[in-house]
């Protein structure tokens, strides 16, 4: 029996995603529920300590010990008001001025000393409110994490498993057609020997300036449309949206011909009967995003066939496997295997599936959702598309130094999705 039952050790890969925080990169993941009518801020509240706070780990604390492995820890001296903050937006109260209270918000580390979250009410949105959450990554992934979120709602919505987890093959899958462990050496062995990205704007210094934008919704049917024309999935035709966004704002500064890019895209690979637990169940996969391609639909086509291939590699099981063994290495190995994998890409891309239909907290219609997804390393732009109640968006979260003006992006990839849906229809 253990001495200290009140103790839980992080399981290896929780780990690794606590050592990852940087001064520049925060590996927090930040979500956003809007209200067209705002609720009563009391009411907020009672939900979120009878619901959220039913979880130890919103109680708990994380300790890291001089020798030894980090562990969860009840706070001894947990009070709901040290993370359930109440905030007036002021006038205008539109999304610009969201945005700008949001990035302020995101820029900002948790306290290490308290359990790793933090609640935002937000109120004079609008005739609205909004209820923005920061989780640390080492709590869970974003598909628990969310999960967790919405449980706070009046339906407790269930999350379907998201797409971008193509569904990754299990080890009992390759062993079908190979010996796990011969192939999972020779993807290794690949990822290592990938090249850097190209040097681009997108690449370079980082500071601790976040600027967070998002987009207009368009309607989840219109992408499925298209998606099925193509043979394709909803995640192809929004990924392909966002390469034509990307090339659009590199050129600006520098020739497309020659350059390559890759996005680490998170692939699901949370085992049936895993449970609703909290935790990190996803790898991490390189995807060529084919820039240098100006035809869209050649484009589609071409992220088509990588996402096709993402299904059939054991990339995400390795990558699993490798931020396992970071989280109990020391920090400076672990250091090491951060800075050489995040070199060979520019961005991050998350797509997280959100509730098909409208759902309610505290009795009021949530509007809007959105999520925004943490990147380390020398990663300075991550990419979060997250859909609900029939419709997608996109989020940005970028670094100051290398995308100043994320609205930028964000309307290039309006305009990127716009055009693939009006020229298949």
């Amino acid at each position: 029996m253990s001495r200290h039952p009140d103790r839980e050790q992080l399981p290896a890969v929780d780990a690794a995603w606590l050592r990852m925080d940087s001064p520049t990169n925060a590996m927090v993941i930040n979500a956003l529920l809007m209200f067209r009518e705002a609720p009563a801020f009391e009411r907020v509240k009672a939900l979120v300590e009878e619901r959220l706070l039913a979880h130890r780990r919103f109680l708990q604390r994380v300790v890291e010990p001089a020798l030894g492995h980090p562990y969860w820890e009840l706070d001894p001296h947990f009070h709901v008001g040290a993370h359930l903050h109440r905030i007036g937006l002021g006038s205008p109260g539109d999304q610009a001025a969201l945005e700008t209270l949001l990035s302020d918000l995101a820029s900002t580390k948790l306290d290490r000393d308290k359990p790793l979250w933090q609640s935002h009410f937000i109120e004079g949105v609008g005739p609205g409110a909004a209820l923005f959450t920061r989780l640390h990554h080492s709590m869970g992934d974003g598909v628990s994490l969310v999960r967790f979120l919405l449980g706070l709602t009046d339906e407790g919505a269930v999350l379907s498993p998201p797409e971008v987890g193509v569904e990754a093959p299990h080890p009992e899958k390759l062993a079908e057609r190979a010996k796990v462990a011969a192939a999972q050496a020779l993807t290794l062995g690949r990822l290592l020997l990938l090249p850097p990205d190209s040097a681009t704007p997108l690449k370079g210094e980082l500071c601790t300036d976040k600027r967070v934008a998002w987009s207009s919704p368009t309607p989840l049917e219109q992408v499925k449309a298209l998606a099925h024309q193509h043979g394709a999935k909803v995640n192809d035709v929004l990924v392909a949206a966002l390469t034509g966004a990307l090339a659009r704002y590199v050129e600006r500064q520098v020739p497309l011909p020659g350059l390559n890019l890759r996005a680490l895209v998170p692939v699901y690979v949370r085992e049936p009967g895993a449970g609703d637990d909290l935790g990190n169940h996803f790898g991490l996969v390189y995807v060529p995003l084919p820039i240098g391609i100006d035809d869209r639909f050649a484009r589609l086509r071409t992220l088509r066939e990588s996402f096709e291939q993402i299904k059939r590699d054991p990339d995400a099981v390795v990558a699993l496997g490798v931020l396992g063994a970071m989280g109990v290495t020391s920090s400076e190995i672990e250091h090491i295997g951060i800075e050489l994998f995040t070199r060979k890409a520019t961005v991050m891309v998350t797509n997280v599936p959100g509730p098909p239909v409208e759902i309610h907290l505290a009795g009021k219609p949530l509007s809007e959702m959105l999520v925004w997804a943490p990147v380390s390393g020398h990663i300075g732009v991550g990419l979060t598309l997250l859909s609900y109640a029939g419709q997608v968006r996109l989020g940005v979260a970028a670094d100051a130094l290398r995308v100043p003006e994320p609205r930028a992006l964000v309307r290039a990839y309006e305009e990127e999705l716009a055009a693939l849906i009006s020229t298949a229809s």
